[in-house]
């Protein structure tokens, strides 16, 4: 009887230890909910055709974008957008001078560089003489008359071409050619240039009719610079 009951008390605590630490169930709180798996949708036969092929939208290419357009807008002859050319200046300095007056006005311009003609001046000369020897006498009057800077100018065509001097005043040139005449000659007042490199300022106007005043670009008292206004190349 005692060892009955000692073989009853073992398996209880066998299966009070197997409760506790083996055979343990987690409640419906604690467990992961399982996934849920949609069943296969069924497909009608039109709706197959239509859908798309995952390999073939792999293998398709992305596409590519196309880069931005810039259009270009090319002004029109006596638009407000016009280029206008300043110009010819003799020498760099002339130029910068005139480029800082044009920004003192709020205009910007560019300069640039070409051969070209510079106009020097108003030119006083006698054209008419017949022979050398005639050319000669005239040279000896003026300069008994006191008009002694006078040049007989070798290969002139036509020949025996008198220069009597390069003004940039007309009126100077033109009391010149009055005192030639009164010794009986036909003095003639030319404007005189000079082929070399040039400069020329290309002005943006910003205001349709605006026009440039050239007084802007004197460089001093004195100094006369004969200047044009023409459209800008369309390289500018």
């Amino acid at each position: 009887m005692r060892a009955f009951c000692l073989i009853l008390l073992l398996a209880n605590a066998l299966f009070f230890s197997w409760a506790q630490l083996i055979d343990v169930r987690a409640s419906s709180l604690d467990r992961a909910p399982a996934a849920t798996v949609r069943p296969p949708r069924i497909m009608l036969a039109r709706e197959v055709e239509k859908e798309p092929d995952a390999t073939a939208e792999a293998a398709r290419p992305a596409p590519v974008e196309a880069p931005p357009v810039t259009a270009r807008v090319d002004a029109a002859p006596g638009s407000s957008l016009a280029c206008t050319s300043v110009g010819p200046f003799a020498d760099l300095a002339d130029a910068s001078h005139a480029q800082a007056a044009l920004r003192a006005v709020r205009l910007e311009a560019r300069q640039r560089l070409e051969q070209g003609e510079l106009w020097v001046g108003y030119w006083v000369s006698v054209q008419n003489l017949e022979s050398r020897e005639d050319a000669e006498m005239a040279v000896k009057m003026l300069g008994e008359s006191g008009i002694t800077d006078v040049y007989l100018m070798p290969g002139s065509d036509p020949a025996n071409v008198l220069s009597l001097g390069v003004f940039s005043d007309y009126q100077r040139a033109q009391r010149r050619a009055e005192e030639v005449k009164a010794l009986g000659m036909e003095p003639r007042i030319d404007d005189r240039k000079r082929a070399g490199s040039v400069y020329w300022l290309d002005v943006d106007l910003v205001e349709p009719g605006q026009s440039i005043d050239t007084t802007l670009f004197q460089a001093g008292p004195g100094k006369i610079m004969r200047l044009e206004l023409r459209a800008c190349p369309a390289s500018a």
